[in-house]
Order: C-alpha cells, then sequence, then structure tokens
C-alpha cells in the first residue's frame, strides 16, 4: 500500500499496514521503494520481471532473472560450521513431547499443580527473595536516560539496564581482563553500555554479543564508530606530538582475527589505527549464534580471556537453559566467573531444554507437571493466559480453578520463581553461590526476576 512520505525521507515509500508504518529501508537516488517492494519492472523484451521466494529463506525475496547472482550473497545461504558450533551441544534430545494446551487438561490436574506451586513457594522460597532497592540511573546510562523524547517503555528498558550494571558492580563481577558475554543480545544496548563502563583501553576486557538473529541498527556498530574516530583523532596526535604517546601505547601491527567474512557466523567489531598502532584493545565482538549450539570455550574472543561474565536482560525461556549449559560446560566452567540473567517467557520453557528437572523431581514435580507449570507461568503477565481472541471465551484452566484474576496472577508468578529456583539450585550443583533477586518494581516489568551466581 502505497501512501505519502515526506520528500526529505531517504526511506522506502511502502507502508505496511502489519506493522502500520513506512518501510524503514533506504532506497537508491531517483527510486521509491527498496528492492523487497519495488513494483515489477519490464525487461528488454518488453515482460514483466517478477520477484520470487528465495530458495534460502521464503521470509524474502529476489527477482527471478538475478536468483543465481542473489544465492552467492544470499545471508541465509549455508556456510562453512565453525568449530564452536555443533547442533545441539546445549540442548538434551526431545523424548516424549508433552506440551499441552491448559484448556485440554483435567481441572484436577490442574489443581493439583497449583497446590504443589503453593506449597513449594511457601516453603523454600516465600520472604527468602531480595528485593533491591532503587539505585541512581547508571552513569554509562544517564545521557540516554535523560534525552528528551524518550517514551515510558524506552525508560523502562534504560532502567532495567541500570539495574542490572549496578548488581554486576555490587557483587564484584566487574574486573580487568574479563570477558562480559552478553547471551541473546539482540540489538546489543546492554553490552554498549557495559562496554562505555567496564572496558577502557587499559582493562584488558571485552564485550562478546551472542544473538542468533541478523538484525539492523545494532547497538554495538556504534562502539566500532567510536574507536574509529578515537583512533583518527590518535593519528593525528602522534603525528603533531609523537614525544606524548609512551613505549606501551606504541605497539607493533597485529592482525585482527576476524573469524570468517562478514557473511560467516561471527563479525568483529574492534579498534586499530591505520598507523599500526594497537593501543585500543579488541573491545566488542558479535557472534551469530544459537545458544542451543554454541560451544562457549571454543570462540576466540573466549579463548584469549582470562574470565568470562554471562550476562542477559530478558532472556526467553529455554534460551536461558541453554546459556546456562554453554556457561557451565566442563571447559568453560572454569572461567565462568559469574552469572546474571533477568529470565522471561518461561511459557517458552521446553522439558527436554529445563536443566533442573532432577531438582524438581526429587521435590515430586515430574516432566508432565512441569509442563502443566509451563501453562500456569502465563498468568502471571496475562492474567488467565487466554489470548487477544479468546478472551470472551471460556477457558477450563482458568474456570475451574475458582481462581480470582489477581490470584491467578500470584499463582503464575509463583510457578515462575519456582522454576527459576530449579536453575538456581542447578548452579548451585556447578559450584556459584546463586539466588534469586526482584531487581526492579513489577511497576516497571512484570518480568523482574533474576538469577545472581558467582563462584564460591
Amino acid at each position: 500500500m502505497e501512501q505519502e512520505v515526506p520528500s526529505l525521507s531517504p526511506q522506502c515509500k511502502f507502508f505496511v499496514l502489519r506493522k502500520k508504518r513506512f518501510c524503514r529501508m533506504t532506497v537508491r537516488p531517483g527510486w521509491n521503494y527498496c528492492g523487497e517492494h519495488q513494483p515489477q519492472i519490464n525487461t528488454k523484451d518488453g515482460k514483466d520481471e517478477k520477484r520470487i521466494p528465495c530458495p534460502n529463506d521464503n521470509k524474502h525475496t529476489c527477482y527471478a532473472s538475478k536468483l543465481q547472482k542473489h544465492l552467492t550473497i544470499c545471508n541465509a545461504r549455508q556456510q562453512e560450521v565453525p568449530p564452536y558450533i555443533k547442533y545441539n551441544v546445549n540442548a538434551p534430545p526431545e523424548t516424549n513431547p508433552l506440551k499441552q494446551p491448559l484448556s485440554e487438561i483435567p481441572s484436577t490436574q490442574i489443581d493439583q499443580i497449583i497446590n504443589k506451586v503453593n506449597l513449594l513457594f511457601d516453603t523454600y522460597l516465600n520472604g527468602k527473595i531480595d528485593t533491591l532497592p532503587e539505585r541512581e540511573i547508571h552513569p554509562a546510562v544517564m545521557d540516554e536516560f535523560l534525552t528528551e523524547g524518550r517514551t515510558e517503555s524506552s525508560l523502562r528498558h534504560l532502567r532495567q539496564a541500570s539495574k542490572l550494571m549496578h548488581i554486576m558492580e555490587d557483587e564484584s563481577l566487574v574486573k580487568d581482563h574479563t570477558c562480559y558475554v552478553e547471551l541473546g543480545a539482540g540489538k546489543g544496548h546492554l553490552s554498549y553500555f557495559a562496554w562505555h563502563a567496564w572496558c577502557p583501553a587499559t582493562s584488558g576486557s571485552s564485550i562478546l554479543l551472542v544473538e542468533r538473529a541478523s538484525l539492523r541498527h545494532k547497538r554495538d556498530n556504534k562502539i566500532r564508530n567510536l574507536l574509529d574516530n578515537s583512533n583518527k583523532v590518535e593519528n593525528i596526535v602522534q603525528k603533531l606530538s609523537p614525544e606524548l604517546c609512551t613505549k606501551n601505547e606504541m605497539g607493533s601491527h597485529k592482525n585482527i582475527n576476524n573469524y570468517g567474512n562478514k557473511d560467516d557466523c561471527c563479525e568483529t567489531k574492534s579498534g586499530q589505527n591505520q598507523s599500526g598502532n594497537n593501543n585500543i584493545n579488541e573491545e566488542s565482538f558479535r557472534l551469530r549464534a544459537d545458544l542451543a549450539h554454541l560451544i562457549l570455550d571454543l570462540v576466540p574472543a573466549v579463548q584469549k580471556t582470562e574470565s568470562i561474565v554471562g550476562f542477559a536482560k530478558h532472556l526467553c525461556g529455554v534460551a536461558t537453559d541453554f546459556s546456562l549449559r554453554c556457561l557451565s560446560s566442563a571447559n568453560t566452567l572454569p572461567k565462568t566467573r559469574g552469572i546474571l540473567i533477568a529470565t522471561c517467557c518461561h511459557h517458552r520453557c521446553s522439558s527436554n531444554g529445563y536443566v533442573a528437572h532432577k531438582h524438581l523431581m526429587e521435590l515430586g514435580i515430574d516432566k508432565r507437571e512441569f509442563n502443566i507449570m509451563t501453562g500456569i507461568v502465563s498468568w502471571a503477565t496475562c492474567g488467565d493466559g487466554r489470548s487477544r481472541d479468546k478472551r470472551g471465551e471460556r477457558i477450563a484452566a482458568a474456570d475451574v480453578a475458582s481462581l480470582s484474576r489477581r490470584r491467578r496472577e500470584e499463582v503464575g508468578r509463583r510457578a515462575k520463581a519456582i522454576l527459576d529456583w530449579g536453575r538456581v539450585l542447578y548452579l548451585k550443583e556447578c559450584g556459584f553461590d546463586a539466588r534469586l533477586t526482584y531487581f526492579i518494581p513489577d511497576s516497571v516489568s512484570l518480568e523482574n526476576l533474576c538469577i545472581v551466581a558467582k563462584k564460591n
């Protein structure tokens, strides 16, 4: 659907109805549309040129006449698998998938699980989860927090990032020669703040961002730009006043390990000036990988560091379990000094991926009941777990349980806490001093529980 868009805008004029906004891709000079939304064009023989789905990934298209060329440069094409990727190394095979909608489960079984959740929470967790006090916005986040025009949603995310950074510092997880690994990094906002706060050139520390998706507008690109600008200034200073550069700042040229080309699984963002000096350390690396398949100790950025600290803001469902296995594997565990993960989306946990089945089974929760719990947890954020389309319909799980909406939310939050507590028990077994804490008020985010773990 085409609508008028300001003439000064370089973006595509295609209006995306589903997103209720214009496409944000830039266009060629003189074009009105990006390649994806360009209307069919005529070939030299007068026939219409058609766009077809890409064989590698049908989420995007290309011109039929340019298919062969597109396949050679397509980002979704098959790549050589690097040594740090091993299929499902952190995801045990599924034996008997038991996922079942709550509406299909007898109410008596749901009542039994609710009673177990309440009993376990009251016995082991009630009054034992810390609630952290309010703190000033972290200095690394302050500039963005005070930027005019910030939406309330944006400010909530910045508050959470600030609090997680305070926790890292309070727990003494910030030290020199550390690789800070952001798991499920997304666009890398948290890593961007961490880099500013904890990775000065003299610290020997670095940031590793792990994300399975290929995203635009990544925040770590700004780290590269800052480093590039700093290098230009350093070159000018050296030319004008070579005596200002100490011996430690002047080094021999050092090749940067890119771990492959720009289309490979790993992208490297690092600073190096043209004169061959390496006074700005290689500080920021982005790794495109699924946490289910990642062997962290084989990643070059991890191999060259003394210790690692894993952290994440709102790591969804089973991705948290994959991350915990990744950080606690036999070869990685000696380097893992701490873990800080704000969890979320417990309804996306899976029976095969969850790390603490053994601990829950000792408390009387088997895999069948675990799967019922992954349905109940949605009550914490959705009230009764009904979708937007079904909020007016009758759902057995909500009605038969005879619970008010407020009570359902409480049961859902308790179920989420028990799943995270199982993860804490797993980390304690691995040698960590681990606990749960409410790191922000639920007025900022309903997903306000995080796992804090550090080596004993």
